[in-house]
């Protein structure tokens, strides 16, 4: 099956997560699933690894519950073949085909990062799937109407993702938010970052280059890496973007922002 999303990161740790020494999930075809059920994690934090070693070890299931896992950075987790008949919804289960949000939203509010990602993988995934036409939240499942889960409208949910297919999908190719100057050691840098929802996001490779720092593009992974840390970045225009922080605590620089100027300040 195609995984690949335009506009979205996606990685495949099927082959990684814990698994069960012995027990197998059942197998189904691709027009036995019908619906997406939407999880939330119910944990304030957490990893694929981690609630496939809790589905494993604690719950003694096969594998991990869910088939495809959203971090609240918008990175997608690919951990189950959609053929795969997980437990996640009970009898549904022959049927469903589980995402899972992490957070734990009764308490938080799910990340503009994650409900994109959701949409956008809802989208990939019935192009793929043409009999999964619907999309439920966990409580919407015969039998669980009393578990709070994914904790948030799925109403609203789905109203959403009716608009946002209204629109074309496809990858940024320019940044549209508000430059951000770049200073390093009191030089401006003649490249600039720009503002996304409040967080600078500054170019990885022009910044490491001048402040010597190493950086790696790890091929299987789409991944940079800036002296062995990985990043929170964002592909544009084929140019890795991180958030300003971040490449600066991999740099092991200090960081001030002037609002006055929109310039990030970077000493070391």
């Amino acid at each position: 099956m195609n995984i690949t999303i335009q506009g979205a990161r996606v990685i495949d740790v099927r082959a990684s997560l814990p698994r069960h020494k012995t027990l197998k999930y059942g197998r189904r075809k691709l027009t036995d699933i019908r619906s997406a059920a939407i999880h939330h994690s119910a944990t304030l934090s957490g990893s694929q690894e981690a609630f496939a070693r809790y589905h494993v070890s604690t719950n003694g299931w096969p594998g991990i519950a869910y088939h495809f896992v959203i971090q609240k950075d918008g990175v997608i987790y690919w951990c189950n073949e959609p053929e795969v008949i997980s437990y996640h919804v009970g009898n549904s289960n022959r049927h469903a085909l589980g995402i899972c949000l992490v957070g734990d939203f009764r308490i938080q509010q799910p990340t503009a990062a994650q409900l994109d990602a959701a949409n956008r993988l809802i989208k990939h995934l019935q192009e793929q799937i043409p009999t999964m036409k619907q999309v439920f939240g966990h409580q919407e499942y015969p039998g669980y109407a009393w578990k709070n889960c994914p904790a948030f409208p799925m109403g609203k949910f789905r109203l959403d993702y009716s608009q946002f297919l209204q629109k074309p999908v496809g990858k940024i190719d320019k940044p549209q938010q508000v430059p951000v100057a770049i200073s390093l050691n009191g030089s401006l840098l003649s490249v600039t970052g720009f503002l996304k929802d409040g967080v600078s996001m500054l170019p990885v490779r022009a910044v490491a280059n001048a402040a010597g720092g190493k950086v790696e593009w790890i091929e299987q992974t789409k991944d940079v890496r800036v002296n062995g840390k990985d990043l929170n970045e964002k592909l544009i225009s084929g140019s890795a973007y991180a958030p300003a922080r971040e490449l600066a605590a991999a740099l092991c620089l200090q960081i001030e922002w002037d609002g006055s100027t929109n310039t990030v300040i970077l000493r070391g």
